[in-house]
């Protein structure tokens, strides 16, 4: 017999076992028939051991719900905006070669997190009231590393999310989110943040904007001296180089081959002016009138010597008269003399003064008579001679003397033309041996002109480009912002959420409820069935009674069945439930569970005999410990 708490089982064994039941045997062939059976064995454990489910279950779901009143909450504020730029930046360039605007997007994201942009929104906050000044009024540096840091801390907690529309090119959709344990400063930062970025933007445009422009207007002076430069050497190197350019080589050998035939002809023309002008010459020394002076005096003296007879003294005279008329037409045949020259005209003065002492002589030889009658024929000769042909000698002669002038002015201007292709001539023999060296220079000094040219015209297209663009920054309409509706943020954080927290929890107490069921089989040693005394001893069970109980355990059993067991389960019950309950409200409604959390406050104050507010009184949130961590001193709002 083994005593169970169950009704006993009685068998009674001849040697023969019972019979299985139909039913039985066809509910063993059923399918999950195993699965079934151990469900219910399952099943029957967890009713057996009811007490050690349901003690931990409770005990750990509602650790679980009051450690989930500390845990850390995550909360989340946002705001969205636009920025629209004018289509007239598109095109406006940096120097570096990226579209301004575009390179503005690129970095956006960088400096709406920067330090130096999340520094501006600390302090516009007041976040910075606290801190240690000096006697100025301005932040310590221990001050301002502080704020730099707190500057940081915030700037990890943002998330910023941009947005180009398709189709347009020139909006920007931006998104920015807070997310961190602070409840209150999330909507503050993230509407200051965003009134930050568009108050830096618009001066950081303007001021990009006018840099620029003095920046081009500074490039483009010297470009323009530059240029200046470049076209006053090009201009020296030209008026040096003047008779070729060092860029074409070939064409030294053909202004070569001009001046070789040039000069060719010029001699050419040279010896043809040189001979008429030397028979011009010899006509004029036959037209000269010494010389027909010369020939009637010898005329005369032949006269004279035929027809009258001389002294010896006139007959001298008459001799030197001969020998100097002689001596000029030697001169003038041999040396090519004129009647101005020096020594013709000397002589044709000794000349002149021997005919006047032969006159004399010849008077006072002679007599008074013979004297006059030689003068009187001597006068009517020259007379005569001075009627017919002296009028054609003076024309011959002025033609003559023209044509000498001009065939020497023409023999002058050849000789200046040798002369000047003779230098030519030597310059380009100068250039062709420097010719490499010249081209290098030339080119070196044409390229410099040719950049600082296409220098000034970039420079002066974008001076252009940006005129427009500065009058669209100053009618406010460059760079147009959309704020939109104020920033978005709840009080109702979005990690841990309540759904998770309780299913944590109710799992957990599940979990440990079957660990502490699995653990009291486990260390259970009673037999509660004849079945289990049978397999433990390895003997058939002849017969079994069920457990004598008395009246005392009657009364203890109902006892436990009426008092202890409701109210173990309405305390185990009460506890999770409540406990569930604050965790709920703490994530779901916050302010709900602030309200609640002051009522044992106030009715301590209440029953403790302060009488004078019998109103509740509600305490403000409390930050929670870990945001109070998480961030410096000046953000516990």
């Amino acid at each position: 017999m083994a005593k169970s708490g169950h009704s006993s089982v009685h068998q009674r064994s001849g040697g023969h076992s019972t019979a299985p039941h139909p039913e039985h045997t066809a509910d063993d062939d059923r399918p999950f028939a195993e699965i079934r059976k151990l469900l219910l064995s399952a099943l029957g454990i967890l009713s057996l051991h009811r007490w050690a489910f349901f003690i931990p279950f409770c005990l750990v779901s509602s650790i679980m719900f009051i450690s989930s009143l500390y845990s850390p909450r995550t909360y989340t504020a946002s705001v969205r905006f636009e920025r629209r730029t004018d289509a007239i930046a598109k095109d406006l360039d940096d120097p570096a070669g990226m579209p301004m605007f575009l390179f503005f997007r690129s970095t956006m994201v960088d400096d709406l997190k920067s330090e130096e942009y999340m520094s501006d929104v600390v302090e516009n906050l007041g976040l910075t009231e606290g801190f240690e000044r000096d006697a100025d009024g301005n932040l310590t540096e221990a001050s301002i590393a502080r704020r730099n840091a707190l500057a940081r801390s915030l700037a990890n907690r943002l998330w910023i999310w941009t947005n180009v529309p398709d189709g347009i090119g020139d909006v920007d959709q931006i998104e920015i989110t807070y997310t961190g344990p602070d409840p209150h400063i999330g909507r503050r930062l993230v509407e200051e943040v965003k009134k930050t970025f568009i108050r830096r933007t618009r001066k950081w445009v303007r001021d990009r904007l006018n840099n620029r422009r003095d920046y081009y207007a500074r490039q483009f002076e010297e470009a323009e001296k530059e240029l200046i430069r470049a076209r006053r050497e090009e201009t020296r190197l030209r008026l040096e180089n003047g008779l070729v350019d060092p860029t074409k080589p070939e064409t030294i050998g053909i202004k070569l081959s001009q001046l070789e035939r040039e000069r060719k002809t010029l001699l050419t023309r040279q010896r043809e002016h040189e001979t008429d002008l030397t028979a011009q010459r010899q006509m004029l020394a036959m037209l000269d009138p010494g010389v027909m002076a010369t020939d009637e005096a010898s005329n005369q003296e032949a006269k004279f010597t035929k027809t009258e007879p001389m002294s010896p003294r006139a007959s001298r005279l008459a001799e030197e008269i001969r020998r100097i008329n002689l001596e000029i037409e030697r001169l003038r045949s041999t040396r090519g003399m004129t009647h101005l020259h020096p020594e013709i005209v000397e002589l044709v003065e000794t000349r002149r003064g021997f005919e006047a002492e032969l006159e004399q002589q010849r008077i006072s030889d002679g007599g008074q008579a013979v004297a006059e009658r030689s003068v009187a024929a001597e006068r009517a000769d020259r007379a005569a001679f001075a009627r017919i042909p002296v009028q054609r000698w003076q024309i011959d002669r002025a033609q003559t003397l023209v044509k000498i002038a001009a065939l020497e002015e023409k023999i002058r201007d050849v000789d200046i033309e040798l002369e000047s292709n003779e230098v030519t001539v030597k310059e380009l023999l100068d250039i062709k041996g420097n010719v490499f060296q010249k081209q290098e220079e030339f080119v070196a000094v044409t390229g410099r002109a040719t950049k600082a040219r296409d220098r000034c015209s970039q420079l002066e297209t974008l001076l252009v480009r940006i005129n427009p663009v500065l009058v669209a920054l100053e009618q406010d309409r460059l760079v147009m912002f959309t704020e939109g509706p104020q920033a978005r943020g709840s009080s109702i954080p979005i990690a841990p959420r309540a759904k998770d927290i309780v299913i944590l929890a109710l799992l957990l107490g599940i979990a440990a409820g079957i660990a502490c069921v699995v653990l009291a089989e486990v260390l259970d040693h009673v037999y509660r069935s004849s079945g289990q005394v049978a397999r433990s001893l390895g003997l058939p069970i002849l017969e079994a009674i069920d457990e004598i109980v008395t009246a005392q355990d009657r009364r203890r059993r109902l006892v436990n069945r009426l008092v202890v067991a409701p109210l173990i389960l309405s305390c185990g019950l009460g506890i999770t439930c409540l406990t569930g309950s604050m965790a709920y409200l703490s994530l779901s409604r916050p302010s709900t569970y602030q309200k609640l959390r002051g009522i044992p406050q106030a009715a301590i104050e209440l029953f403790a005999g302060d009488t004078t507010d019998c109103g509740l009184r509600i305490e403000p949130a409390i930050p929670n410990p870990q945001s109070v961590q998480d961030f410096p001193e000046p953000l516990r709002l």
